[in-house]
């Protein structure tokens, strides 16, 4: 089977409860759409375990992607050489990612070893921007956010970071036709009131505000069945 999963936000509790919930084994394959950490204490504690398990297939975020920027200068040794290089633009990137609820994830960095600290590093450059994959003769497009300045013809691979990891659609957005989009960042209640998976005409939006005291969602694209913890 295959499921879709997004913005865990460091909840390693109804983490480990929704893979008991949908009886995830091996041979299933879980695509995690990003967010998985801040906000939440957890966050470091979910990479790892999606880093022992070949079959979750992780996205990257906005939060993995603020994240990414900080990272490779920040987990350096602080000498008085490295700060007088940093620039403005990381700076004001670390500044961006604390005031996003970056604080937890950078607190659980600081307790690992070094070569701990390394092994997230590298996992979260590693995630991909998006995934396509097709499941029961249907095409599915995977982002964290949808996909802003949307043109039916253009290659996923032209968009920018940014049109893929921060976009807010409303409930008339439309994507392809042959194929469903699926996505995260956006809560559910901010276009249906409600935390529960949304269905749009072409798209559908899994994020049900776990990382706002919601529920977190997932959908087994088999079937569209939805589970929620």
């Amino acid at each position: 089977m295959t499921y879709v999963m997004s913005d865990i936000h460091g909840d390693y509790g109804k983490y480990r409860r929704m893979l008991e919930a949908i009886d995830f084994g091996e041979k299933d394959k879980l695509f995690v759409l990003g967010d998985i950490i801040d906000r939440g204490e957890n966050g470091i504690k979910i990479l790892f375990d999606m880093m022992e398990r070949v079959n979750i297939l992780p996205l990257v975020g906005n939060h993995e992607f603020t994240a990414g920027m900080c990272l490779p200068w920040l987990l350096e040794e602080v000498t008085n050489t490295s700060l007088e290089g940093l620039s403005e633009a990381k700076f004001t990137a670390l500044n961006d990612w604390i005031l996003n609820g970056g604080a937890p994830t950078l607190r659980s960095l600081e307790k690992l070893p070094r070569d701990d600290r390394k092994a997230v590093r590298e996992y979260i450059a590693d995630m991909e921007f998006y995934a396509e994959t097709e499941v029961g003769g249907r095409k599915f497009v995977l982002t964290h956010s949808g996909i802003d300045n949307f043109q039916t013809e253009k290659p996923l691979d032209d968009y920018s970071p940014l049109d893929l990891l921060f976009y807010r659609p409303n409930a008339e957005t439309d994507f392809y036709h042959d194929k469903t989009v699926v996505f995260g960042h956006t809560p559910t209640k901010l276009l249906c009131g409600e935390d529960k998976i949304f269905h749009g005409c072409s798209w559908i939006d899994i994020d049900c505000g776990c990382g706002w005291d919601g529920k977190l969602g997932c959908l087994r694209l088999n079937d569209m069945r939805e589970f929620y913890v």
